[in-house]
């Protein structure tokens, strides 16, 4: 089985004709199905979107959704959205709404979006100031509320993911799975936290990665030592490979505005 792996795709920046030629470019791979790590366009087109990259790519897309897929929008509805949408359309599956999926005998792909909570580097003097709290309508509200609220708010979000990724994990394991693959969005080690080529500084890190996910992993990790756990992630749209222990690895994604790409066949 070939799985292709794509991330940070932005593809609300590209017109129809620039979207059609990637999804050709996908085609030629052969991949038997797609799995996507977030960020594949914001909340007015996420849908229409993931729809048109159905129809032209006729094989079954396993996603998750990054900060940007809720870009002018509400948590929630946004979630509804992708819940209808993967119990409507034949090939759509938001991994968050589905039990895990047996992808061959003992190997299975579960996965979980993520968000940053703040926990790495020091965000309380952190002057970075990004867009999730200007453009995501649950972290703007908290926002201007101060520093404190917001980051209650972004560590709400990111502690109820990552037990929901525990629980889909420990589900996996029941199946007897000997290897799972976790799709989430936003890197959960610093050191998969890279910008502009250099690692993550800690101003920068309280935005750019999930510590609730990394414990999550790595309390799994240590639990289940027959199991390996392959993680891929994005957002910080910088390639990096982490491995904590034997048994779990991490690989984060590169990703460039406007040119959409595939990071890895993966084959199992």
């Amino acid at each position: 089985m070939k799985i292709a792996w794509l991330t940070d795709l932005h593809l609300n920046f590209l017109d129809r004709n620039s979207r059609k030629r990637f999804y050709e470019f996908v085609s030629i791979t052969k991949a038997d199905l797609i799995m996507i790590s977030g960020d594949i366009a914001e909340a007015p087109s996420v849908k229409e979107i993931l729809i048109e990259m159905e129809r032209e790519l006729n094989r079954p897309i396993y996603f998750v959704l990054g900060n940007h897929d809720y870009y002018f929008g509400d948590v929630q509805e946004v979630r509804d959205e992708m819940t209808q949408l993967t119990n409507t359309e034949p090939l759509l599956y938001w991994l968050p709404a589905i039990k895990p999926i047996a992808l061959k005998k003992m190997i299975y792909l579960v996965g979980q979006d993520g968000w940053a909570d703040g926990r790495y580097g020091d965000y309380y003097h952190s002057p970075v100031a990004v867009n999730d709290s200007r453009l995501i309508i649950d972290l703007f509200l908290q926002q201007g509320l101060g520093k404190k609220q917001l980051l209650k708010q972004m560590r709400q979000l990111a502690d109820t993911d990552a037990l929901q990724l525990k629980n889909k994990l420990h589900e996996a394991v029941d199946l007897g799975a000997k290897q799972i693959l976790v799709i989430t969005h936003v890197p959960p080690f610093k050191e998969n936290c890279f910008y502009r080529g250099k690692e993550g500084t800690r101003d920068f890190l309280p935005y750019y990665a999930s510590q609730a996910t990394g414990n999550v992993l790595l309390e799994l990790a240590h639990e289940y030592q027959q199991i390996h756990f392959s993680v891929f992630c994005g957002h910080t749209h910088a390639k990096s490979i982490y491995k904590p222990l034997t048994n779990l690895t991490i690989k984060s994604g590169q990703a460039e505005y406007y040119m959409p790409d595939i990071q890895e066949i993966i084959t199992i």
